[in-house]
């Protein structure tokens, strides 16, 4: 089977969405299938075509209706109908000649609308898996915009199969649009390849220390971190540091909050790191945080989690779907310093526990290997055919 993933975003773009498309791609093609990528092209200098890591990527200046206000929308409007058309065209061009045999979009964005119209005029089965745009998107133009609205409830209706990043995730979609999905949706959890977590040393550090990676948006929460650990060590002198791995937005607003906490030298920012630095930073840390304000899911928790790690996350989203409080994790509520100090204070101090949380943790994430995630998704496909034929006949 050929399958044209739309995906919202991609490398060299860093984040959830480009990293589990990475993965679906090679997961699908060890599966004896052919995948390949489109997706936006941003910024405008990156190439049209081009091979990344054996993975065919496609990238269209995609135009999408939206804003909130009169002008911004009729912008927008504007832009869509002077390029849309020759965009659309150049897609489809590419869909035919890839003889591609299902259209598979991963988060909704600019690029689903483009997937939907390009499956309507070439007849194709047509798949959406949702990240929790709703609800947990940092922009938040879904709630901000009734043209984006207007857009999804388009997106959904016209989908063969609809499935979402968790149970919570797909439940918000099936209110969003007022009627349960029945037998096109399902959750399907975003995997991991656990293979990248061979071979690979601990990183070094001269003490232990906890984790926090990802995207330093306001989202992730990563201010709500630096406060509890500047309370956890007012509380208690633990001999423990604080690692953050990322970049964003509000970098340099998280390094002003640490100095302002007075954690120099304790609280250290590690920057942009690669795949096997992620890795290493993960194996080598002695627990791992993800304080987000709303989360869909977050990879990276099963990341630590395959590191054998413990995991101290917020009680947002579908989170709690697989960090079971006291199981394999700690569970928090979101934006409360004082509560995410004492569970980091919990861990610190007891590092027996530390380890059993995270012994429990890999144990667990065995079933979201890519590879066991990707035979789900080829069920998915199947089902998405065969209701693709049923309305043809209907």
């Amino acid at each position: 089977m050929k399958i044209a993933l739309f995906a919202s975003a991609f490398h060299p773009s860093l984040g959830g969405v480009e990293e589990l498309v990475r993965q679906l791609a090679h997961a699908l093609n060890r599966a004896g299938h052919d995948a390949f990528i489109v997706t936006e092209r941003w910024p405008r200098n990156l190439p049209e075509k081009e091979d990344f890591e054996g993975l065919r990527v496609y990238r269209f200046p995609f135009r999408v209706v939206g804003g909130s206000s009169p002008l911004v929308k009729a912008r927008s409007i504007t832009s869509l109908a002077l390029t849309g058309g020759s965009i659309r065209r150049a897609i489809a061009d590419v869909i035919k000649q890839e003889n591609t045999d299902i259209i598979h979009v991963q988060c909704v964005s600019s690029n689903a609308l483009y997937a939907l119209r390009t499956a309507r005029s070439l007849d194709l089965p047509f798949v959406v898996t949702l990240q929790g745009e709703l609800t947990m998107d940092a922009s938040q133009i879904f709630q901000k915009s009734g043209a984006a609205r207007d857009m999804m409830r388009s997106v959904l209706t016209g989908a063969d199969f609809i499935t979402g990043c968790s149970g919570q995730t797909v439940q918000e979609a099936e209110e969003f649009m007022g009627a349960p999905f029945g037998d096109r949706g399902k959750p399907i959890f975003n995997g991991i390849r656990l293979a990248d977590f061979e071979g690979i040393a601990p990183h070094s550090h001269p003490r232990p220390y906890i984790l926090g990676i990802g995207r330093h948006v306001d989202q992730k929460g990563f201010d709500v971190l630096l406060q509890a650990y500047a309370k956890m060590l007012e509380k208690a002198d633990v001999p423990i540091d604080l690692l953050l791995a990322g970049n964003g937005e509000r970098h340099e607003y998280l390094k002003e909050c640490s100095q302002k906490l007075g954690l120099d030298g304790r609280a250290h920012f590690v920057g942009r790191v690669n795949r096997p630095e992620a890795v290493a930073l993960f194996k080598g840390s002695a627990f791992f945080v993800l304080p987000s304000r709303h989360e869909p899911m977050g990879i990276v928790n099963l990341e630590a989690m395959a590191a054998g790690k413990a995991v101290v996350a917020s009680r947002v989203g579908g989170v709690p779907e697989f960090v079971i409080n006291g199981e394999n994790g700690l569970l928090v509520e979101p934006g409360n310093p004082q509560v995410l100090a004492d569970a980091l204070l919990d861990l610190a101090q007891n590092p027996q526990r530390a380890a059993q949380l995270g012994a429990d943790g890999a144990a667990k994430v065995r079933a979201f290997d890519w590879d066991a995630i990707t035979t789900q998704y080829l069920d998915v496909y199947a089902k998405a055919v065969a209701h693709h034929k049923q309305k043809k006949q209907s």
